[in-house]
């Protein structure tokens, strides 16, 4: 298969079922890495790669959702060829939902089912002060009030002004995105959530409901935003039951 810079060679031929990945702000693939070997053969896994990150360092970061999502509805548009899954973790569900929207309306094809984790539900609005505008040094403060950023990079200067405007960029991304008016999804959405997570707490996942005129289902897991670093071999055995059973 064509090689393509969203999924870096992570499609196959032989696949019956694609699920694609979605980061969080700052992320990457790498975070999705110990799921490569926990499905069956015939399913690809596939990390998706955004610009400014990994692999993609050297490419314009998208700091606008709409435009995010006609990229990306191109970029995989070839990949999406037999049944697929969206998750997406936080920034990522966001993207998720809104591409999973973008294809059901434009009449493509769609998700058999959206995974979205540690994002609130899309007619909820944030309760933080948005962090993307904000000088350097508060930004930063806000960053790590997350508690997933290493402290090899919030305690060194040189990391902090390599990664921030790529980071800066996907807060703007994701604080400035409208949910509002999306069309209902037809297919099943499975929300999960950590149980110390002030943002979102775990009744606002309850919002995903809304989302879908298929079936909703939510977990909630032991942790705060980053639950996926400590539970996900929880996540990822709900996903596969999901998507195999």
């Amino acid at each position: 298969m064509t090689k393509n810079v969203w999924v870096n060679n992570h499609v196959t031929a032989q696949a019956r079922l694609r699920l694609f990945c979605f980061p969080f702000a700052g992320g990457g693939g790498l975070a999705y890495r110990p799921w490569l070997t926990q499905f069956p053969s015939d399913v690809d896994v596939i990390p998706v790669s955004l610009p400014g990150r990994e692999q993609r360092f050297g490419d314009p970061v998208i700091d606008d959702l709409a435009t995010m999502v006609a990229a990306l509805a191109n970029g995989l548009k070839n990949c999406l060829d037999r049944p697929f899954a969206f998750f997406g973790y936080s920034m990522g569900a966001l993207i998720a939902h809104h591409l999973a929207c973008h294809l059901q309306q434009s009449g493509q094809a769609v998700p058999m089912h959206l995974f979205v984790a540690a994002r609130r539900g899309p007619t909820i609005s944030g309760h933080r002060p948005p962090l993307h505008g904000l000088p350097s040094d508060a930004f930063w403060q806000g960053i790590a009030h997350y508690g997933g950023t290493p402290r090899e990079i919030l305690d060194n200067a040189e990391y902090r002004d390599l990664f921030e405007p790529n980071l800066r960029a996907d807060f703007k991304l994701s604080e400035t995105a409208i949910s509002l008016g999306l069309p209902v999804l037809s297919c099943p959405i499975t929300a999960f959530g950590g149980a110390d997570d002030p943002n979102p707490v775990p009744i606002e996942l309850d919002d995903w409901a809304t989302a879908t005129g298929g079936e909703f289902a939510k977990h909630i897991l032991p942790g705060g935003h980053f639950f996926l670093r400590d539970a996900g071999d929880d996540i990822i055995y709900t996903v596969k039951n999901a998507l195999l059973d």
